[in-house]
């Protein structure tokens, strides 16, 4: 899914939680030591025509310290939540912004997706955060 946008992430690394790949995967790719981490939903995407299924634990942070660094992976920036739109979007990440976005909810579920990442079907559920 080259030149397409997506969130800072990776694979959880042997005998480490999600959480904990969460910050060393933020680190690695961005240079930040990020805090008030908060879990907002996990994901299962699956390729539709093929085996290959991914889980997805999503996350945002409430700050960062440190200096932003070059990632080998891709170009990292910053991106505007109110014109989110604008980008580029994997179609999966795009479908799941709002409710990353939206503090009041956690959520999970199962997305089937094509090579692009374009939404074929999904069956998202919402929970109160509260």
């Amino acid at each position: 899914m080259r030149g397409l946008y997506t969130g800072v992430g990776g694979k959880t690394l042997a005998g480490e939680g999600s959480f904990e790949s969460c910050v060393r995967e933020a680190k690695e790719e961005t240079g930040l030591d990020i805090f008030g981490v908060k879990l907002r939903g996990v994901v299962k995407t699956i390729l539709e025509g093929s085996d290959s299924s991914w889980i997805l634990s999503i996350y945002v942070a409430d700050g960062f310290t440190g200096e932003m660094i070059k990632c080998d992976e891709g170009d990292i920036e910053w991106a505007n939540p109110d014109k989110i739109d604008s980008y580029a979007l994997i179609g999966f990440i795009k479908m799941l912004m709002p409710l990353i976005l939206d503090e009041s909810m956690i959520f999970d579920g199962v997305i089937a997706h094509d090579i692009t990442g374009n939404v074929i079907k999904e069956n998202i559920k919402t929970y109160s955060g509260s």
